[in-house]
């Protein structure tokens, strides 16, 4: 019967020894994932915290003073301090509380990691460390579920930029243009003037208009508006007096989004793809212009208008 006791105290004594050494006194929680995504983009991505509604899969709610919790697996989320590339988070549920850090790792242009981290102390007695050891796996459980989250959400382009913008080739080759510049915001009847000329151009030659017209408006004081149309051709055609005769590098890399919206919604595509070109370290070749797919002087109506942007770069 000694004999028992003893072996049942010295693995007693095992199992409390067992918490100190394979315990530690930090217990360091940290989750990781890795994917194709640009850094500045899921940076600039989650610099808005309303964006976090669009992928976090917990509940979301606001304090009294009006910071946003985010609430998964228990706990309490809050942003405390924005970083660069770098989120400063507070983790809590009931009266504790610990300090959390979510941050984006840039690899190359199109390859990220986002980790968060956090920490709790384990506790002086056994029990405490092996509560706070469970607790410590619950709270890994949870970041592993909220990266996912993330990932799944910022994996395409357009989760980043709001616009689906793709890597393509030229495929037209000659256009005729004209240019004119207007003392006002250029009207949908000032810019198919414009086209009409140059298919008038076209009629009296043996050409073929290829693909929709093209426009690109430049104004640096809002008052006067340089506009460029062009009309693609199927060949080589001679120019006039206003109408000239340009060629673009065919199979050369070039950056196209489809947007459906009015002028605002285009001119807000813009600046994402002029973000996505910074980001992904891109240069411009030529002047981007707008390709109208919809026939603007036949739609009136400015939210079923289809319009393609063409960015030239390399």
């Amino acid at each position: 019967m000694k004999r028992i006791i003893a072996a049942i105290v010295i693995l007693f004594i095992l199992a409390l020894a067992a918490t100190y050494i394979f315990i530690p006194k930090k217990l360091k929680i940290s989750s990781a994932i890795k994917y194709q995504a640009n850094g500045e983009g899921l940076f600039r991505f989650l610099f808005a915290d309303s964006n976090w509604g669009k992928w976090w899969p917990g509940k979301i709610s606001t304090d009294t003073s009006s910071k946003k919790i985010f609430t998964y697996s228990g706990y309490n989320y809050s942003i405390e301090k924005i970083r660069y590339h770098s989120f400063e988070l507070t983790l809590s549920k009931n009266e504790n509380s610990y300090n959390s850090l979510l941050k984006i790792i840039s690899f190359e242009k199109d390859s990220s990691a986002i980790q968060i981290e956090s920490e709790l102390n384990s506790g002086s007695d056994p029990v405490s460390r092996i509560q706070n050891y469970f607790k410590a796996k619950k709270i890994k459980s949870g970041f592993d579920d909220l990266l996912v989250a993330l990932k799944d959400h910022t994996k395409n382009v357009k989760d980043l930029y709001g616009y689906d913008i793709k890597n393509e080739k030229v495929e037209m080759q000659f256009l005729l243009s004209t240019s004119k510049v207007f003392s006002h915001s250029p009207t949908t009847e000032d810019i198919y003037s414009l086209v009409s000329i140059i298919r008038e151009h076209i009629r009296k030659t043996d050409g073929k208009e290829e693909f929709s017209p093209m426009l690109n408006i430049e104004s640096e004081d809002s008052i006067n508006y340089y506009v460029r149309v062009g009309v693609p051709v199927n060949k080589k055609l001679p120019e006039k007096e206003n109408i000239s005769l340009k060629q673009m590098v065919k199979n050369g890399n070039i950056l196209v989004a489809e947007v459906r919206g009015d002028q605002k919604t285009i001119n807000e595509a813009i600046k994402q793809i002029e973000k996505y070109i910074t980001d992904y370290q891109r240069s411009n070749i030529a002047i981007p212009f707008q390709s109208l797919i919809t026939d603007r002087s036949k739609e009136s109506d400015s939210t079923k208008w289809i319009t393609k942007i063409y960015y030239p770069v390399v």
